[in-house]
């Protein structure tokens, strides 16, 4: 894809198949999303501890794909990038976690060759999983999404999602599992970029959410 294009927004990369379960459209001060059904999935990921100020968990994870340089894998393996990159926060210890889901032909653990920085990349399966989506776009900074999975959660409060509360009433961000997403690289323009927030939920809740939502458009 030329730079022009990623500049402008254009996402060429492979996204992970989901299936459309629901789409919630409302308008401001309202939180629209969708509720997505992903399949099993492989991933790589990263960690990095709240001390490293200078260790690029991008780098570590392109570097195992085989951006700018030979792959670190033991296969000397060239995997194609994929959007988005999944990002999320251990509120106990603020320890980081970045993820790349790994190109759709890597559907069984065997296929995945192993990081020869196994130190630093972890290969990881990631389980079917039903979730909430918000799409936003601007910038794709930790504060900002946190300030989306809080507008998220609590719109899922208002349809009636039971999530844990913590003593201020609001949801209890360090006991829902969710995690941003970034689908363009740095300099594409702000207005542009298409982010995302995901916040998990079980299958009840899912089903009760849907059922609920489906019974109120046909009233």
């Amino acid at each position: 894809m030329s730079y022009l294009g990623m500049i402008f927004g254009k996402i060429t990369e492979e996204e992970p198949a989901f299936e459309l379960l629901l789409t919630r459209s409302l308008t401001s001060p309202q939180t629209p999303y969708e509720i997505r059904s992903y399949g099993r999935r492989y991933a790589i990921e990263t960690t990095m501890e709240p001390s490293e100020k200078t260790r690029s968990p991008f780098m570590t994870l392109a570097g195992y794909i085989g951006v700018t340089k030979a792959p670190e894998n033991e296969k000397k393996e060239a995997i194609a990038m994929t959007a988005p990159v999944a990002m999320q926060k251990n509120h106990e210890n603020g320890v980081r976690t970045m993820k790349f889901i790994l190109p759709s032909t890597y559907d069984d653990l065997a296929k995945v060759p192993k990081p020869t920085n196994a130190d630093k990349v972890v290969v990881k399966e990631l389980a079917p999983a039903v979730g909430a989506v918000h799409r936003f776009s601007g910038s794709f900074d930790e504060s900002k999404c946190h300030d989306k999975v809080r507008a998220l959660a609590s719109q899922l409060l208002l349809d009636g999602v039971d999530l844990p509360k913590g003593d201020d009433g609001l949801v209890a961000l360090d006991k829902i599992k969710y995690e941003w997403w970034g689908f363009n690289p740095p300099f594409t323009l702000p207005f542009l970029k298409r982010n995302e927030v995901w916040i998990e939920l079980d299958e009840k809740q899912a089903e009760q959410l849907i059922a609920s939502q489906t019974k109120d458009s046909q009233n």
